[in-house]
């Protein structure tokens, strides 16, 4: 049985392309009409590869009751609706609807394994063309300065991630900096306590950080 990310959702066909959707098909019509031609569910992710267990496992079927389960584990696999490269970086677009209770468990499963890719990467789950050009115009800002500054916010406190993130998602740099820099003097008081609570941040990269921001400033 096929495993559907979107519930309900009603088969398409245009270009000679069975799409899954119709909002699938008005998604690569808007990405044809900006000059880009995307591959259709081109490219197969292994999140979890096939595995033969060796911890006795039962369970019941109906054809064979309770018994022991001797199958391999299946792996798991994602394939993404539309892939392509703009700006150097690999696009992955999923289009989004009324997703089923499998897709959220791959979705945080994907989100891990391009945490181990070493090429420049963005996803995108999109559900109208708005969203599609809001999701193109982010790919055509990015670049390696950003990209760079983004791998270093997750340095910060915890508290200040989330704040960091949107501010640069807001392309609001100056109140980055001012968060960044509100960090580090935090930070520094903190490490003359005898208990710190921040032993375990890395002073050297939140200041790395702070340059980088203001240097992208100053190309603006």
């Amino acid at each position: 049985m096929v495993n559907k990310k979107i519930q309900n959702a009603r088969p398409n066909k245009y270009k000679g392309i069975d799409f899954k959707s119709a909002t699938e098909t008005r998604i690569y019509k808007a990405l044809r009409a900006v000059g880009i031609t995307p591959d259709y569910e081109a490219h197969t992710f292994v999140l979890s590869p096939r595995l033969r267990a060796t911890v006795p496992f039962y369970n019941r079927t109906k054809e064979r009751g309770f018994h022991l389960i001797v199958e391999p584990i299946s792996s798991i696999t994602y394939t993404p609706d539309f892939t392509f490269t703009l700006n150097g970086i690999f696009v992955i677009i999923e289009v989004k609807g009324f997703e089923n209770d499998v897709f959220p468990i791959k979705r945080n499963l994907f989100r891990k394994y391009l945490e181990t890719v070493d090429f420049p990467v963005m996803y995108f789950e999109v559900r109208n063309k708005k969203e599609l050009m809001q999701s193109l115009e982010a790919v055509k800002m990015e670049n390696s300065e950003l990209n760079t500054i983004r791998k270093l916010v997750p340095e910060l406190p915890e508290k200040d991630i989330p704040i960091a993130s949107r501010y640069l998602e807001k392309r609001d740099f100056e109140s980055l900096q001012d968060l960044v820099d509100s960090a580090i003097v935090r930070i520094k008081k903190d490490k003359r306590k005898e208990s710190p609570r921040y032993a375990h941040i890395k002073l050297d990269s939140l200041e790395r950080l702070s340059v980088l921001i203001s240097d992208y400033m100053s190309k603006l």
